[in-house]
């Protein structure tokens, strides 16, 4: 418990959460949280498209 105790502290410190209220707090990683689930979305959803695009593309520049 230390352990997630001391890395909440290094999340609060380095973001500077630790001088607002909790109820800031909790706005503030709601829209961190929905910025990481945007992500991870677009990377599962369009990333896999997109490098088959690319490894095509180089493909084909690799037989001219």
């Amino acid at each position: 418990m230390g352990f997630l105790k001391k890395l909440n502290y290094q999340y609060e410190v380095t973001t500077g959460l630790y001088m607002l209220e909790t109820w800031e707090k909790y706005i503030v990683n709601g829209v961190v949280c929905a910025g990481f689930s945007l992500l991870a979305y677009t990377a599962i959803n369009h990333l896999p498209t997109q490098g088959m695009n690319m490894m095509s593309q180089l493909s084909s520049y690799a037989t001219i």
